[in-house]
C-alpha cells in the first residue's frame, strides 16, 4: 500500500477558484471570493461528482460536512446535466470534488455556472503518481474515448488512498480550523483501505479463472493490481453500442481464452453482453457495480461496494 504524504503536500491537487458568475436569483449567497456561508448546523457544503468520491468525502469530513453527490446512483458518470436544486447547492458549496482524467468533461462548465463566490476544487486524480496511471486501452480498457489515461482509478484501493489524501488537503484548505479532524479521519479510512486491499489480494490469489470480459472497460486498474485480466470490453467507448465487428472480436477473445463470464454493470444496458453470452455455450453475464448506491445496503459505501464486487467475482472466477 502506498503511504500518503502529509497534509498540504498534495497541494497541487487543489485549485482555489474565485468564480465570477452572472447573478442568479436562486443562488442566495454573498458575492465575491470567500462569500460562502455555512448552514445546516455549520457543516461545510461539499459537492462530489460520483458516489465513491462522495463516500470518501463523508469519511474524511464526518459530521463537519454536508455532501451532495451530483451524479445519482444508477446513472453514468460520463454524461451529466445538473438540476436547478443541484445548481443551488453548488452555489453555496465550499468544496467541489471530482475524479479528473476526463471522466467529468462537463465539470468546468458546471463550476462556472454554479454561482458567485469562491470554491476549492479538488481534482483527485492529480494526486495520483503518473506511474500508477494506465494509458487508455490498457488491460482491455477503452481506446476510442479520446482520453490519454483510463479514469477508473478508484477501483484500485491503493490508488483510492491518494484520492482520499487529496480530499483531506482540500478540506483543510477550505476549513483550516478543523485540520486535525480531517487528518485523523483520513488516516483512519486509509487504514480501512489497506485492510480492503489485503482482503481482495487474498481472495483473488485463489481464483482459478483469471480472465473475464467487461461490458464497460472500467476494471483495468483492479485487474492490474490483483493479477487478473480484463481481456476485452464489449463497449469500447462508454454508452456507445458496439459494432458488429467489435462483437466478433470479443467473441473471438472469449473462445480463444476460454472465458466464462461477461461482467455487466447496473449503470448501462447489458443487451450486447447478453447477445454475446447467448451465442457461446457456458458463458454467463454477471453484474459488478463500479459506483455503488447509498440506497442499497449491499453497495451503500465504497468498502461494501468493493466487497460486493469481490463476492460476485468469487462466484464465477474461483
Amino acid at each position: 500500500m502506498n503511504v500518503l504524504p502529509g497534509p498540504g503536500s498534495s497541494g497541487r491537487t487543489v485549485t482555489r477558484l474565485c468564480i465570477l458568475a452572472l447573478a442568479s436569483a436562486v443562488l442566495a449567497v454573498p458575492a465575491g471570493c470567500g462569500g460562502h456561508v455555512a448552514d445546516n448546523g455549520g457543516r461545510m457544503k461539499v459537492a462530489a461528482t460520483i458516489v465513491p468520491l462522495a463516500d470518501f468525502c463523508r469519511q474524511v469530513g464526518g459530521d463537519l460536512v454536508e455532501v451532495r453527490t451530483l451524479i445519482p446512483p444508477g446513472a453514468s458518470a460520463h454524461s451529466y446535466e445538473p438540476t436547478a436544486s443541484e445548481f443551488k447547492f453548488l452555489g453555496g458549496a465550499r468544496v467541489f470534488v471530482m475524479n479528473g482524467l476526463g471522466l467529468e468533461e462537463w465539470a468546468s462548465g458546471v463550476i462556472r455556472k454554479a454561482g458567485p463566490g469562491s470554491m476549492v476544487v479538488v481534482v483527485t486524480a492529480d494526486a495520483v503518481p503518473k506511474a500508477e496511471l494506465l494509458r487508455a486501452g490498457a488491460f482491455g480498457g477503452e481506446k476510442g474515448s479520446g482520453r490519454e489515461y483510463d479514469p477508473h482509478i478508484w477501483l484500485d484501493p491503493n490508488i483510492a488512498a491518494f484520492q482520499v489524501g487529496a480530499i483531506r488537503d482540500g478540506f483543510i484548505e477550505a476549513d483550516p480550523a478543523h485540520r486535525e479532524r480531517y487528518t485523523a479521519n483520513a488516516s483512519r479510512f486509509i487504514r480501512e483501505l489497506e485492510a480492503l486491499d489485503r482482503e481482495i489480494r487474498d481472495a483473488t490469489a485463489g481464483f482459478t479463472r483469471r480472465s473475464f470480459v467487461a461490458l464497460h472497460p472500467g476494471w483495468a486498474y483492479f485487474s492490474r493490481r490483483y493479477g487478473i485480466e480484463q481481456a476485452a470490453a464489449v463497449q469500447e467507448v462508454p454508452e456507445q453500442e458496439p459494432s458488429g465487428r467489435r462483437i466478433e472480436r470479443v467473441v473471438e477473445e472469449i473462445k480463444a481464452k476460454g472465458i466464462k463470464v461477461i461482467f455487466a454493470e447496473p449503470q448501462a444496458s447489458a443487451r450486447a453482453a447478453q447477445v454475446i453470452a447467448s451465442s457461446i455455450p457456458g458463458v454467463r453475464v454477471f453484474y459488478l457495480d463500479p459506483l455503488g448506491d447509498p440506497g442499497n445496503p449491499e453497495v451503500d459505501t465504497y468498502l461494501e461496494t468493493m466487497r460486493h464486487n469481490l463476492r460476485v467475482m468469487k462466484e464465477v472466477l474461483r
